[in-house]
């Protein structure tokens, strides 16, 4: 699975994703985004999962973040988390608030996006149909890691990250390349109900470019979250050639990556997460 954006590395087992269009700045930043080969988690994870809310083992998911962090060279302990909950919270970690996001002490403090200007932090951010998506700006030597699921994506996350950017870290957004990972896509992300269609046409303009219906069910609709994001990303300046989208859907990809919807819809009774890891160099 590799195509002229992404690569899919397997090292030992472990598999992670990386995008081709970083590849010049290897010798200052790292990331992956993981696949769900390589842990040590049994079924239904099977097996690198990342969630420590489900019935999966807290040394399992430990274990997985060790091999996946020997995988990409950065030390366990210089990776930083805080708890995520669908907010639109962007957290700037630095040395001298970075030991209380440590990975293990499990900080209850809510944030769905990270900042890291420093050299030797790492951020992880998990997802299972969310958008994973990395802002990095090679001038000024920033780089965000943002989760944006549909609710996050309503609270457009991604544009407070970009706008804390520019505010603390004099970040031009012409300056940034952007990477959104595998995510749930319009081909499965669909409903029924108005209520929920309603909630993305109060935000998101010209709904007849990201809303369409079912041929046979004129009543089901699918959004595509790739394109209202692009389109957020293109109106604040991102330039169109500095947008990276993996081209997978996870539910379509279950077997490759976690689906949180694929395991509701087929009633499992459990449900794992990928981690996406960026970090500075050196560590």
């Amino acid at each position: 699975m590799e195509n002229q954006v992404y690569r899919i590395v397997e090292d030992q087992g472990v598999s992670y994703l990386e995008f081709k269009i970083l590849d010049p700045y290897k010798d200052y930043i790292r990331h992956g985004i993981t696949l769900r080969y390589g842990g040590v988690s049994p079924s239904p994870y099977n097996s690198l999962n990342f969630r420590l809310g489900g019935k999966d083992s807290k040394e399992n998911v430990m274990e997985n973040v060790k091999r996946i962090c020997d995988r990409l060279h950065i030390p366990k302990e210089q990776l930083y988390k805080a708890r995520q909950a669908h907010t639109d919270h962007v957290l700037v970690i630095h040395s001298k608030n970075k030991e209380k996001y440590a990975y293990g002490v499990f900080n209850e403090e809510l944030a769905d996006g990270y900042i890291v200007k420093e050299k030797g932090i790492a951020t992880m951010v998990t997802t299972a149909d969310c958008n994973p998506i990395i802002l990095y700006d090679p001038v000024t030597q920033v780089v965000a890691n943002i989760h944006s699921g549909w609710k996050g994506t309503i609270k457009q996350i991604y544009l407070k990250a970009i706008e804390l950017l520019k505010q603390e870290f004099s970040v031009q957004p012409e300056n940034l390349i952007v990477c959104i990972g595998p995510s749930i896509r319009k081909c499965c992300f669909s409903s029924e109900e108005e209520s929920f269609k309603e909630k993305f046409t109060q935000v998101f303009e010209n709904p007849e470019k990201y809303i369409t219906y079912e041929e046979e069910n004129q009543k089901r609709f699918h959004i595509d979250l790739i394109y209202v994001i692009t389109q957020d990303l293109l109106n604040v300046g991102v330039k169109r050639e500095n947008i990276a989208v993996a081209d997978i859907c996870t539910r379509c990809h279950h077997d490759e990556f976690f689906s949180y919807r694929y395991a509701l819809q087929n009633h499992e009774k459990d449900y794992g997460l990928m981690a996406t890891i960026v970090g500075l160099l050196p560590f």
